[in-house]
């Protein structure tokens, strides 16, 4: 009969973990929240900031941040970009929790990784910087099946 408790809770807290899904691709209502957060540092440079939940890889966040550098600058009226500087400020949280059957004690280990990827980019009204805004809106918009 443990046994059968066993696998019962563990059956749920799989599908309970399943039910977790990465950071989707929208504004963060302040700069520490969740999505993705820009502000205007001088005339054609930006901080470009992505947080993601713990179902959000870091590539994934990574990406979100590089799509919101080319929006930026195509909603300001630049074709262009480069990154100045780039930081992957994400934070790892470990922890145990414990089920207590009774007769029988179970002890799980996590981890949990929360993405911050936070770019300097600086924007041109030309064709001179490496990066075309309109193609990696394009690009990163159909790798990840987001509206245009």
């Amino acid at each position: 009969m443990n046994k059968f408790k066993i696998i019962i809770m563990f059956l749920c807290l799989t599908l309970i973990s399943s039910c977790a899904t990465a950071t989707a691709y929208r504004k963060a209502k302040t700069p520490t929240g969740v999505g993705y957060y820009d502000t205007l540092l001088q005339k054609d440079m930006y901080e470009i900031t992505f947080n993601g939940n713990s179902s959000t890889s870091v590539t994934m966040a990574q990406d979100f941040a590089f799509l919101r550098a080319a929006e930026t600058c195509l909603e300001n009226g630049y074709k262009t970009f480069e990154v100045v500087n780039f930081n992957n400020n994400s934070e790892t949280e470990t922890g145990a929790y414990t089920f207590y059957g009774r007769h029988y004690a179970d002890t799980t280990v996590y981890t949990n990784t929360y993405p911050k990827i936070v770019f300097i980019i600086k924007c041109s009204r030309e064709n001179r910087l490496p990066f075309v805004a309109e193609e990696v809106k394009i690009n990163l918009r159909k790798k990840y099946n987001l509206e245009n």
